[in-house]
């Protein structure tokens, strides 16, 4: 696999290669505690366990990740997305093996209300139980278009599918905006305290203003980072999988280490090494992310290829 050009492409490729890589990771200690791992962490790149998947296997965080690139570079409208949502879940479309064997369950309601002729704009569910990670799982794209703020526009559009909560869409947010700054150069403490404003300054999509701002408040705090290892909590609510996967990249010093501090955490593991393997891989390079590991992906070629059509179509997003 050859690397690409250009320094924001160059960017991105990372992006995806380090999250995928860090889907693979967590995939067999997906629902494993904290005090199991503990007893015996993980280190490298494994399989079965959890969902009994060969090594390299990446889930349902990579299969969503793949809809949002061909939405981008086709139709790029949610009926079309909405559309490959459904090819994926019903008949293991852009999966490791052809099956999907994880989803969420707020996003698996969504889909069979899909199913059931639910438009895509209100086939997301906005219910207070509602809150999961499966929005932020696939994000990632659109920190890379060329006019940001339309891509944040276009990205609620899209999530509205599965998730229609507003602290979804602002976890999302601060995320891509991050993963957009850390790409233009900026350092880690920058790129946080950027996505800090960028949310307080307007971006903010309210359905219960006297309550939400809680929320992300520790995420508000430049004294985040600093946070223990204790007061993280790894699971698939999405604020828990924000903080989780900001901290592991934060208190990592390369990809490596950032994406093993993020499956050490147990629970949702898949998602939580994605995500932080995603700004890992902006931040540290794609050469950073181990060969062995890479090289052990399920698909590895056709993923490449993916990646790269998407980035010379990227300005069509």
């Amino acid at each position: 696999m050859s690397l690409v050009s250009n320094k924001m492409n160059s960017k991105a490729y990372a992006a995806f290669w380090g999250f995928i890589v860090g889907d693979a990771l967590g995939v067999p200690y997906e629902f494993y505690s904290r005090e199991e791992l503990q007893k015996l962490p993980a280190t490298g790149m494994v399989g079965w366990r959890t969902h009994y998947q060969p090594p390299g296997t990446w889930s349902d965080d990579t299969s969503m990740l793949l809809c949002v690139m061909e939405n981008n570079y086709n139709s790029g409208n949610a009926v079309a997305l909405s559309r490959l949502f459904l090819q994926w879940y019903e008949n293991g479309f852009h999966t490791a093996h052809g099956n999907v064997f994880d989803i969420g369950l707020t996003t698996q309601t969504a889909l069979e209300r899909l199913k059931n002729f639910v438009p895509p704009s209100k086939s997301g569910l906005s219910d207070s139980n509602s809150a999961g990670n499966g929005s932020l799982m696939r994000s990632l794209p659109y920190a890379f278009m060329e006019d940001f703020s339309h891509g944040v526009y276009k990205m609620i559009l899209h999530y509205n599918i599965t998730h229609r909560l507003s602290i979804c869409h602002e976890s999302c947010i601060f995320y891509i905006r991050m993963a957009r700054c850390l790409a233009e150069g900026r350092s880690k403490q920058e790129s946080m305290d950027i996505a800090v404003s960028y949310l307080q300054m307007g971006w903010r999509i309210s359905d219960n203003a006297q309550t939400k701002p809680n929320a992300l408040k520790r995420l508000l705090k430049k004294s985040f980072a600093s946070l223990s290892q204790e007061s993280i909590s790894s699971s698939g609510y999405v604020v828990d999988t924000l903080e989780a996967a900001i901290w592991c990249f934060m208190n990592g010093n390369d990809y490596e280490s950032c994406v093993l501090k993020a499956v050490n955490l147990g629970g949702d593991t898949d998602t939580i090494a994605a995500l932080t393997g995603g700004l890992a891989g902006i931040y540290y390079g794609v050469l950073d992310i181990p060969s062995a590991w890479r090289n052990c992906i399920v698909d590895a070629e056709k993923l490449d290829g993916m990646i790269r059509t998407w980035l010379m179509m990227n300005k069509r997003v």
